[in-house]
């Protein structure tokens, strides 16, 4: 144990003495060191708690739209197998809409107002980390209504496209499906280099700048699809007659946390990346 953390110290030196002479050590040092600053995992638990009230409020308001399908004399549940769910989601999700038959407008009109208050929230949350990971002030939002708009927008988004692969698995050959489950992650990341370029930022930098974010933050969310796709759909089927309520919401918050902990670091990433490639007046 000894002999490793000496080695371990010796390596943590040299490193230290290369990073004058090597960019890429530079950005892991600083990215570090701004994570450790700012608060990081606080700041992802933060998101995490934000998300999670935010696909609440989305439940509460897809329940009504359930109950006024139901009410219609659609088979919810074979539709929601024909989109590409599982048997035990779809299974729920005909439960809720034959359970939300009878107070489906109380749950669209609740479920309507909570998601705008809640989006609104998870705006000014990405916001703040963005500032932070930027060291920046944020600035007044120009447009409300249309930053809200595409924060109403765009976890939709990333949920549809979630869906179209999973529904291009059910009805298309497997290589397709295979593919369609890659391409998941090129759509994260583009969709999340326009949200980035829309957060505060430094004055200087142009669209480049939100790159290795993106970058990231797809390669992230495509290894927690795939995870999900062919793992954990598995295990939450059966942790849904094992564990109840109780393993289900905690394998949801955990997987919030590292969305919201990716999003941190894809923000801290960017704002070192262009710290050591345009260094500002004063500043190593």
């Amino acid at each position: 144990m000894e002999s490793a953390k000496a080695r371990g110290a010796a390596f943590y030196r040299q490193l230290e003495e290369e990073r004058p002479q090597h960019a890429s050590i530079d950005v892991g040092f600083r990215w570090l060191e701004r994570d450790k600053e700012i608060a990081g995992g606080v700041l992802g638990g933060g998101l995490a708690y934000r998300f999670f009230f935010w696909i609440m409020a989305l439940a509460v308001l897809a329940a009504g739209g359930l109950g006024v399908a139901s009410q219609a004399g659609k088979d919810v549940g074979t539709e929601a197998r024909d989109a590409g769910l599982t048997d035990a989601l779809a299974s729920t999700v005909a439960r809720a809409a034959h359970q939300s038959e009878t107070g489906r407008w109380w749950l669209l009109a609740t479920g309507a107002f909570l998601f705008v208050w809640f989006s609104f929230g998870l705006l000014r949350a990405l916001r703040l980390v963005h500032a932070a990971a930027w060291h920046v002030t944020p600035p007044p939002l120009r447009n409300v209504a249309k930053a809200l708009g595409a924060v109403l927008v765009t976890p939709v988004v990333f949920i549809g496209v979630s869906a179209a692969a999973g529904w291009i698995r059910t009805h298309a050959q497997q290589p397709l499906g295979i593919l369609a489950t890659l391409l998941v992650g090129a759509l994260f990341g583009a969709t999340w280099l326009w949200v980035s370029t829309k957060m505060p930022a430094r004055p200087d930098v142009d669209w480049t700048a939100f790159l290795p974010g993106a970058i990231l933050l797809g390669l992230g969310l495509e290894a927690l699809h795939v995870f999900t796709v062919y793992y954990l759909e598995t295990k939450l089927a059966n942790a849904s007659e094992l564990y109840g309520v109780l393993g289900l919401a905690t394998t949801a918050l955990f997987c919030l946390f590292l969305i919201g902990r990716g999003v941190v670091w894809a923000a801290e990433l960017n704002a070192v990346v262009w710290a050591v490639r345009f260094p500002e007046p004063g500043h190593g």
